[in-house]
Parts: structure tokens; sequence; C-alpha cells
């Protein structure tokens, strides 16, 4: 190849790694806003992310953070929701929603959130131990029992109960 080639050549490599724009998160900037508590402006971010990408779960998830923490629980569980629909056996999913129900004392809907995590993920010592308390908290004294005794096994790093 003489020089006058190459210089054709690495001009239309380099005229196309330049048309070519990087991969870059799409939450990114919301985890950015995040990051320094600015809740508003993540959640303005967020929403852009979201519409971008719909069926993206883990951008759900961090969507349904971003709402949790600034304030606005409805919009995080409508986000954990829409994440349950397009992933219904995403046991993270299940469990954000389990722990923002607890905080909003939805005692029943966290147990709900909580027992199909802990199904998904029997090794997951937040499920089992979401379970266990919002068992106990509804009086369900078997499922609760059990529950403790799986938690105290994981504790431990007791795998016996696999």
């Amino acid at each position: 190849m003489n020089p006058k080639q190459f210089s054709i050549c690495l001009a239309a490599l380099l005229a196309l790694a330049c048309a070519t724009p990087p991969e870059t998160d799409p939450g990114a900037v919301a985890a950015t806003y995040a990051a320094a508590g600015r809740w508003n402006e993540a959640a303005r971010e967020i929403d852009l992310a979201v519409r971008a990408h719909p069926r993206d779960i883990e951008l759900r998830r961090q969507a349904a953070h971003i709402y949790a923490e600034a304030g606005n629980p409805d919009r995080a569980v409508d986000h954990l929701e829409a994440a349950i629909e397009l992933a219904p056996r995403n046991a993270a999913s299940w469990l954000d929603l389990g722990e923002i129900e607890r905080g909003r004392e939805n005692v029943t809907d966290a147990y709900v959130a909580y027992r199909r995590a802990s199904e998904l993920a029997p090794d997951d010592i937040r499920a089992v131990s979401g379970l266990a308390l919002t068992a106990d908290s509804l009086g369900f004294e078997d499922e609760a029992r059990g529950a403790y005794a799986r938690w105290a096994e994981l504790e431990r790093g007791d795998d016996a109960g696999n």
C-alpha cells in the first residue's frame, strides 16, 4: 500500500470512528445528580432516559431508587411495577418493591414482594429477612419461623437449607 492509499484508508477509518458515537450509560447523568443529592434534577434526567429506553429493567430500578429518595414513592412503585411486568422473574425488582412498600408501611404489599423475591432468590438475605419480618408483622407465625430459620442459616453461611 502506497502512502496515498494509506492516507485514504486512515481518513476513512477515522471518519467511521467519528460517525459512531461511543456507547453511554443512559442513566449516567441521573446518577451524577443523585450522587450529589440533587433529586429533582436526577428525576428529570431519569425520566428522559426511561422514555428513550422503556424496556430497560435496570434503568427502571434506578428510576425507582431516585423517586424514592426524592420523596415520591408512588412514582418509584410505578417504575418497579413496569420492571416486574417486563421481567417477572427478576428478584431484584421484587426486593426493591418490598423495601419501598415497607418504607411506606404497606406491610401486606411488602410481604407479597418479599415473598416473591425470596422464592426467586432463596439465598438473598435481604429477601429472606424482609419476608421474616413482614410475615411476623402480619401474624403468619409458621412462615415467619421458617424465614427466620433460613435467615439464620444465611448469616452463618450455612447452605444446608438449599
